[in-house]
């Protein structure tokens, strides 16, 4: 099958007749080549070429080859300079990583920008073999050694997955394709160049259909992903119906089989990809903790509890409207010379000096409930009655007035001091809407 017909054959397979695309074209051969395949076959893309200003003229010769080409057929074009030493100061970044991440971000905002649906890339069947070998160098699971994809999740499209670098040359040299070759590509200076120069060509030799048995073997390992996920998605939903505030069963998760291979799909969700640090957060004193960039996980007696990381960056609120969010709850304050009907709890307005908060506990906070004839008690003492999860306390709101007297214990208890009483004139009324 040519070249062009498996081309299409890619495209009706993936049902992409109607989107708008974003060609990412570098000026080497491989997307070189997909942009001919574009423009003979799709009517609506553009063009995006990054200039990393690597390779001195050589970047700026790239740079006008792919504008030239762009103006000829009047294809839009979008060009930007990376400064890339200066991105690598910034954080831990290998040259190869910080090219990556400039580009794929630029990228994205040229399709928000240009509403386009498809970031389309030239990776193809030798990009993926190497990706296989250096993952699994690393150490990787059935994710890692599954490959790209030809569309994935991210709207990103890769028609030329299933074709060779040499089938690619060989369309090239027959349709007079131009192109540019970068001179890196030559060197052993990248890991993915070793594996390109001296491991693949030996797997050739070795076994002369090693190309097709690798595709084959991409499907089988893609499928396999797509049991498993299918499968940990079912138990999820078992053990983990939400992700807020969710308690899950320490014996439940004990009970798996096998229990580190489930648990390390469930909680890599949720961004923890340490099955070790989740098993000894088990055996952990109450309290104990992991985080991920999302996502607490709290040991708390028998469960662990997952839970989200607090969008609230202040752990105090002044109130100055009537109404007042916190998270899902929503707190209205009428003050009035008579009882609402529809009031929560009403305290003596007289007795308040204002203005009010809503802060988080700490240490040594003590107040006065309703309902224990005026005897003191510490807020820590108050929450471990109530057998507060670490989770609980820490969401658990108090509303002070101007003197830090603790009025109120949000939807807990009102302080006894602060009740209305028969010579009442004026009322706070607090609305839980």
């Amino acid at each position: 099958m040519s070249v062009k017909s498996e081309f299409q054959r890619i495209l009706l397979n993936h049902n992409t007749k109607g989107f708008k695309y974003l060609l990412a074209i570098s000026g080497g051969v491989d997307s070189m080549v997909l942009l001919d395949l574009f423009r003979h076959s799709v009517s609506s893309f553009q063009v995006a070429h990054c200039n990393f200003q690597l390779r001195e003229n050589d970047s700026i010769q790239d740079q006008l080859m792919v504008q030239q080409y762009c103006g000829r057929h009047q294809i839009p074009f979008h060009t930007i300079n990376f400064d890339v030493e200066a991105f690598k100061a910034t954080g831990n970044y290998s040259t190869e990583m910080a090219c990556r991440l400039l580009r794929y971000r630029w990228f994205d905002e040229i399709m928000q920008v240009n509403h386009l649906d498809y970031l389309v890339t030239a990776h193809h069947l030798d990009d993926n073999i190497e990706t296989f070998l250096i993952n699994l160098s690393r150490g990787t699971g059935v994710s890692g050694l599954r490959g790209m994809k030809i569309l994935s999740h991210q709207n990103i499209f890769r028609p030329l997955l299933n074709f060779t670098k040499e089938c690619l040359l060989t369309y090239a040299y027959e349709n007079s394709i131009h192109w540019r070759e970068d001179s890196s590509n030559g060197t052993d200076d990248y890991t993915r160049n070793k594996i390109r120069h001296h491991i693949t060509p030996l797997l050739r030799e070795l076994h002369p259909q090693f190309d097709s048995n690798f595709k084959h073997t991409l499907n089988i390992l893609s499928d396999t992903e797509d049991f498993i996920l299918n499968q940990i998605q079912s138990i999820r939903n078992n053990l983990i119906p939400h992700d807020f505030n969710c308690k899950i069963k320490i014996s439940a998760l004990d009970q798996l089989k096998p229990k580190d291979f489930i648990q390390f799909y469930l909680f890599d969700y949720y961004g923890f990809k340490d099955v070790d640090l989740i098993n000894q957060l088990k055996q952990s004193d109450n309290s104990s903790e992991l985080r991920s960039k999302t996502h607490r996980l709290i040991k708390e007696r028998e469960y662990l509890i997952l839970t989200q990381l607090s969008e609230i960056d202040s752990d105090e609120i002044i109130i100055e409207q009537e109404e007042v969010k916190i998270n899902s709850l929503n707190l209205k304050f009428v003050c009035s010379n008579g009882r609402l009907d529809n009031a929560s709890e009403i305290l003596d307005g007289d007795q308040i000096q204002y203005p009010l908060r809503l802060r988080k506990a700490k240490e040594g906070d003590f107040f006065y409930p309703l309902g224990m004839n005026g005897k003191r008690k510490l807020i820590s003492k108050f929450f471990k009655d109530l057998k507060f999860s670490k989770i609980e306390k820490e969401d658990a709101w108090l509303l002070v007035d101007n003197q830090d007297q603790i009025l109120w214990v949000v939807n807990h208890r009102i302080d006894h001091r602060f009740r209305i009483k028969e010579h009442s004139m004026n009322f706070l009324n607090i609305i839980v809407c």
